[in-house]
């Protein structure tokens, strides 16, 4: 686990949407989606839903 995955982690928590966490972080969307790809793989759990699916 990396600080910088948990702060991509926060920052898409508090906006509820990746693109918007990314234009505020200045990085780029895909780079934010994969470190929170790569964090819910270490701790084995689904972090976000989109919306309208179950």
């Amino acid at each position: 686990m990396e600080l910088r995955q948990l702060t991509y982690f926060i920052e898409v928590a508090k906006r509820e949407h990746v693109t918007k966490a990314a234009e505020d972080l200045h990085v780029a969307q895909s780079a934010i989606s994969r470190q929170i790809s790569l964090l819910e793989s270490e701790l084995g759990v689904t972090l976000f839903f989109v919306k309208g699916e179950t």
